[in-house]
């Protein structure tokens, strides 16, 4: 059985995060364009100009999240407030599961459920 896809807090217009399926086309796309590169480079590469666009990949999916920390996400989408490396990269939160309060902080970037593009934990999972 799957985890149904979270739904994370939109973007600020013109910013966008797009569907999963918009997301994958964009990165098979990518795949046909440099057949001899794998998927994981193509995927690096897409986010990256996806990024420069102001569109944004999907959050990352329930079961590849690391299960001994909270499953809140944050979506570093301002390039005025995080580096090349981060930018359009979504964060977990490095909390315990179940840990008080809407605050979260991963050790690089700390946010709070309601901002534009997080997702809040999941209660009741680990």
């Amino acid at each position: 059985m799957s985890n149904p896809t979270v739904t994370p807090v939109p973007l600020p217009a013109p910013l966008r995060i797009l569907q999963p399926d918009e997301y994958d086309r964009a990165v098979k796309a990518g795949v046909r364009a440099a057949r001899s590169t794998g998927r994981a480079t193509v995927q690096e590469i897409t986010d990256a100009v996806l990024a420069e666009l102001g569109l944004f990949s999907p959050p990352i999916e329930p079961d590849e999240l690391d299960p001994e920390c909270c499953t809140a996400q944050s979506l570093p989408y301002d390039p005025e407030e995080c580096d090349v490396y981060t930018l359009g990269q979504w964060q977990q939160c490095g909390d315990e599961p179940g840990h008080d309060g809407d605050n979260h902080d991963n050790g690089e970037f700390g946010w709070s459920d309601g901002q534009p593009g997080t997702v809040p934990a999941r209660r009741g999972t680990a």
